[in-house]
This record gives C-alpha cells, structure tokens and sequence, in this order.
C-alpha cells in the first residue's frame, strides 16, 4: 500500500485538503463550502491539455493529462486549480490528520 499524498487546500476562510490514494487512484476533496468542493472533484475529474515547458522555456507540448490517472498528473492539475476553481493549493502548509 502506497503512501497517501495530500495537499491543503482553502476557499476564502474555508480550509481542507486534496487526498489522493495513487493505489486507487481515488481522490478525496475535504471542504466544508459544498460548492467548491464539487467544483474541485468535478476538475480533479476531468481530462485536461495543458501547454507545459518541454526543453526549454520557449520549448512547449501539449500535455493530455487526467488528474488521477498519476500522481505527477495530479500536481501538475493542482498547479492550475486556482484558475480553474478560485481554490487555492496551500503547498507548504502541513496536513494534520487524527488516527482513529
């Protein structure tokens, strides 16, 4: 069993988190406004292209990518998640789960 990978998340004052299971491949959206949080589920399933950098920073490819298919798919859908969804990534801040 894969770690779980999890990620903050914030909608105004309303605070949560992103939780993907990469053996799964099931992503949990925690976010008490209901809104955001299907609008969040409803991009994190969803195929998406993105131009990204390839070898350089004038160098892009387009990239056909679900979010859940991989962990990296994920991230790199979460990198954009503020303009999709006005839900903003809270990268650095830390995920303190309760063991039941």
């Amino acid at each position: 069993m894969a770690d779980l990978y999890r990620v903050a998340i914030h909608y105004l004052n309303d605070y949560g988190y992103i939780e993907y299971d990469p053996d799964t491949k099931k992503v949990i959206v925690n976010l008490a406004n209901e809104a955001k949080r299907k609008e969040v589920e409803s991009y994190l399933a969803t195929e998406h292209v993105f131009r990204v950098a390839h070898d350089t920073l004038l160098d892009f490819v387009e990239l056909r990518t679900v979010p859940t298919e991989s962990l990296e798919n994920l991230k790199q859908c979460l990198t954009r998640l503020w303009e999709a969804t006005e839900v903003l990534v809270d990268w650095s801040r830390p995920i303190m789960t309760e063991k039941l």
